[in-house]
């Protein structure tokens, strides 16, 4: 048989509540009866006379604005061949054999070509204009549909005159209108079909500033039980106001948004709203302290004011706890800058200290480091010397970060003066761990060494599994730089073996990745790979994209003296990238006279010099002078190369200086060999 469609409303219901099933009936009814025949006025016999007349029929049924799946059900032919597509602004559970759809906005291409069909022909559109106006429609297929309307309305008006206003509305929703409907009726009919609990959740919504939340958000923000919350998001999914483009993480369309918005400033008061923001504000500055606890169990703490009246989320693992902090960046960064904005000062200094992974990681000292000041400056003004000492050394951290040094050994120096004075062993602990990174880059290896033994002797008595491995590392480190190869490897050994048994990921490719730096200066270049790879797999499942980059650009160098020079000119080139992002310009030194090594590797000495040059000036700069023993070394290896004497000599000179200084043994003999062969008129054997 001839298929016919049959459709019931029009796409323009949606601006209206959806009839009965009995209507609907009627209507199907009539276009399929025998004309003059009366039709039943129970449902279930017009239910039975509509199946029975669709048994044998092959057609398309369009089931507009549908209310309910219970509205459907008695609607469905039943067993027939005939096709029906429902719509509706709820997703409809409970259909027999429904697929079910869920239409999002359209893409700007197709939103584009819509408003130009919806307009028909004439010389009032100009593209870029259009382009704008389905923006500001939030590519919502009738926002687009009304805003085309309203322009044909308007004969005397183009393009440009509905975009003029309906930007000088700022989005206002009233401006998306055509006379005869709009689309905040529309947005209307969804909201007042909603009980008390979720017509607050959907306003409170507004409220958050973010792009995607959780409902652990939501709950903050309104008051509700966790339990509560999530079912008024269900009805809100449910019913289309709310999408949820990954598991457990919620997003609300613009226009939506903004409906709300209006609906929380008529509905609620200011303190209400005030309220909310600051319960949202608190719980992520609580919930970012449970999982930074879990990503790096050996800071010490000062604990944020504890929030009963919400519940925070778990965290199964490590990993967990990175990716929520990964999901929540955004909402994070939101948070710090409430509180620059709305403080109080307490809550913007313990907001500032949970999230100092996040300061660091923007890369922006220039914005950072005031924050982490103040935060400083606010205990000391109340007299909190432990939040104080914490404070200082979460700048000291990032000043560190940012190459400079000098502030940073200040500030932690401060620091363990005031965990000494208190009487605080673990604070002492962290103090200790953290001036030691800046003597190390400064290469003040002996007053590093012995301050760790002296916390060491400490730590053994203590019995903290993970503190005595961080120690030994750092020792490693500091005997490998004191050319004390069998110390440097004992340590190392040791940190590995307590990193392992208390199962820290963080600790063990750290060792790793020193360890395969031992392999190189013992010239295994080999086992300096695999070292670096095995730390590599195990850090890929964190987070800490500075951790990752190092180790990329370390194996790089061990790639180098295997002949890789093209994967190490890309690991080494994408890690200068990542440092020069964030500001770390001792790492974008190392990157550089990395670079420059693969070119030399690779044959080309010329474009290798600029490189080293260019890094042993940056090195110079900061202070850095364990990279400023390696670039002035590999720069006169380059200039010797190309036939640079004098230059060559001037470098390896400033070289062996350096080393000599900081007491870099190996270096220093290096350096020597390479004067030595110059003066001679001699290539020197090592490279």
């Amino acid at each position: 048989m001839t298929g016919q469609a049959l459709t019931g409303p029009s796409v323009k219901g949606a601006d209206r509540a959806g009839g009965s099933p009995d209507r609907a009936l009627t209507t199907l009814l009539r276009v399929l009866g025998p004309e003059g025949r009366e039709l039943p006025r129970d449902t279930d016999e017009l239910t039975a006379l509509w199946r029975s007349l669709a048994r044998d029929r092959r057609m398309l049924v369009v089931l507009d604005d549908a209310d309910c799946s219970e509205q459907v059900r008695q609607l469905l032919p039943g067993a027939s061949p005939t096709a029906v597509v429902v719509t509706s602004r709820r997703r409809l559970t409970g259909l027999p054999g429904a697929r079910t759809v869920s239409l999002d906005v359209l893409p700007p291409e197709d939103a584009i070509a819509l408003f130009v069909r919806r307009l028909g022909a004439g010389g009032r559109a100009d593209r870029s204009e259009i382009a704008d106006i389905v923006r500001i429609c939030g590519y919502l297929p009738l926002a687009i549909e009304i805003a085309a309307s309203r322009l044909l309305a308007r004969s005397s008006w183009t393009t440009a005159d509905l975009l003029k206003q309906l930007a000088a509305g700022g989005g206002r929703l009233d401006e998306l209108r055509d006379g005869e409907r709009t689309l905040e009726h529309v947005f209307a009919l969804s909201y007042h079909a909603l009980d008390t609990e979720q017509r607050l959740v959907f306003r409170r919504i507004s409220l958050h500033t973010g792009m995607e939340f959780g409902p652990h958000a939501v709950a903050a923000l309104t008051g509700l039980s966790l339990p509560a919350t999530e079912r008024a998001l269900e009805q809100l999914l449910t019913r289309h106001l709310l999408s949820e483009p990954t598991p457990h993480r919620f997003t609300l369309h613009d226009l939506l948004r903004r409906y709300a918005r209006s609906l929380s400033e008529e509905e609620e008061t200011e303190h209400d709203s005030r309220a909310a923001l600051e319960r949202l504000a608190t719980f992520y500055t609580c919930a970012a302290d449970r999982a930074d606890r879990l990503v790096h169990p050996y800071r010490s703490r000062t604990s944020p004011d504890s929030a009963e009246w919400t519940t925070l989320p778990e965290f199964d693992d490590v990993h967990a706890a990175e990716q929520w902090l990964i999901d929540e960046s955004g909402n994070l960064s939101d948070t710090l800058d409430w509180f620059v904005r709305n403080g109080p000062e307490r809550q913007l200094a313990l907001a500032v200290h949970v999230l100092t992974g996040l300061l660091d990681m923007r890369g922006h000292p220039a914005t950072a480091e005031p924050l982490l000041r103040r935060a400083a400056d606010h205990w000391a003004a109340v007299g909190d010397r432990g939040a104080r000492a914490r404070a200082l050394l979460d700048l000291g951290v990032a000043h560190g970060h940012h190459s400079r040094y000098e502030e940073a050994i200040a500030a932690e120096r401060e620091a363990l003066e005031l965990a000494r004075a208190l009487g605080d062993p673990e604070l002492e602990i962290e103090c200790v761990n953290q001036i030691c990174i800046p003597l190390w880059q400064t290469g003040r290896y002996a007053v590093m060494r012995d301050l760790q033994k002296q916390m060491l002797a400490s730590l053994l008595q203590i019995g903290d599994k993970l503190q005595i491995a961080r120690s030994y590392n750092v020792l490693g480190v500091t005997h490998l730089h004191l050319s004390e190869i069998d110390s440097a490897r004992h340590y190392f050994n040791c940190a590995l073996t307590e990193f392992t048994a208390v199962n820290n990921e963080r600790g063990i490719f750290s060792t790793l990745n020193n360890m395969a730096e031992l392999a190189i200066r013992t010239g295994d270049q080999k086992g300096a790979e695999q070292a670096y790879r095995k730390a590599l797999s195990l850090a890929l499942r964190r987070s800490d994209r500075r951790e990752l980059a190092t180790l990329r650009m370390n194996l790089a160098n061990a790639l180098i003296g295997l002949g890789k020079t093209d994967e190490a000119l890309s690991l080494a080139q994408h890690s200068l990238d990542f440092f020069r992002t964030v500001g770390d310009r001792r790492r974008e030194a190392i990157a550089l006279n990395r670079i420059g090594r693969a070119h030399r590797a690779a044959g080309r000495s010329e474009q290798a010099i600029p490189l080293h040059v260019a890094a042993l000036t940056l090195a110079r700069r900061i202070n850095a002078a364990g990279e400023v023993v390696d670039a002035a070394y590999d720069a006169a290896l380059a200039h010797m190369d190309t036939g640079r004497a004098a230059q060559a000599l001037a470098y390896a000179k400033e070289s062996c200086q350096m080393s000599m200084q900081i007491g870099a043994h190996a270096e220093a003999d290096r350096a020597f060999r390479t004067i030595a062969a110059l003066q001679g008129n001699r290539r020197p054997t090592a490279g």
